[in-house]
């Protein structure tokens, strides 16, 4: 299980320059404002928003690394593509633990720079 692909954030650093440190905190605010409003749309049956918003996620996630946390988002996605709603955890609480996990290492990784 990779957290965060230390290569694919590297890159990212060396493209971004000085943006770099916005980005990433740009991805932990809206990642976070994301995860909240996921488990409504779950609830409400709305799956189409629900398929939008953990698609979104998990893009944002392969393009700084989060592999582990890019998967969790795969896997809701296609439980909602095949029906099989009941196998996501409303809570979303390992897909939260995860993103806890990511955020620190973002956040020490960026303090290191």
């Amino acid at each position: 299980m990779i957290h965060l692909n230390y290569d694919t954030l590297n890159d990212l650093a060396d493209v971004l320059e000085d943006d770099f440190p916005a980005i990433i905190e740009s991805f932990i605010t809206s990642s976070s404002k994301i995860l909240d409003s996921i488990p409504p749309s779950l609830i409400n049956d709305d799956l189409n928003s629900f398929a939008i918003k953990v698609h979104s996620l998990k893009g944002s996630c392969r393009n700084i690394g989060a592999e582990y946390l890019a998967d969790l988002c795969m896997a809701d996605e296609a439980h909602v593509k095949e029906k099989q709603v009941d196998k996501i955890d409303p809570s979303l609480k390992e897909t939260r633990k995860e993103f806890e996990i990511v955020k620190k290492a973002l956040l020490d990784y960026l303090s290191s720079k």
